[in-house]
């Protein structure tokens, strides 16, 4: 059982990936993300995490775009997380400021990637 996932255009790519690879997959993970491509109809399961504190992401377009997604998708909130938590880069121009560590931030990400594979 195969998922894809990524974060920020990565997720948006790998959304695009799976609209001609459905077949080949479980789900995809998106990680401060959303899907352009239309994967609306497939039976993957699609897990969505951003964080309270993402300034980055566009939350118009997220929100503009969650019904490319299978109409039983999960969506988790990070409270207190930033878009730049979902990795160990550092802070990112335009980001919130987060109220939790990064460590917490990927601890939380981790559990619930790892529920929706179970």
């Amino acid at each position: 059982e195969w998922y894809i996932g990524g974060h920020s255009l990565g997720g948006s790519m790998a959304a695009s990936y799976l609209a001609k690879n459905a077949a080949d997959y479980e789900g995809l993970v998106l990680l401060g993300s959303y899907s352009t491509a239309d994967l609306s109809q497939t039976d993957l399961d699609v897990l969505s995490i951003y964080g309270s504190e993402d300034k980055v992401m566009n939350h118009e377009k997220y929100d503009e775009n969650k019904s490319n997604l299978p109409d039983d998708y999960t969506e988790m909130i990070i409270d207190g997380g930033c878009h730049a938590y979902f990795g160990m880069y550092g802070e990112q121009d335009g980001d919130g400021t987060p109220v939790i560590t990064n460590e917490e931030q990927i601890r939380l990400a981790v559990e619930n990637i790892v529920k929706i594979m179970g």
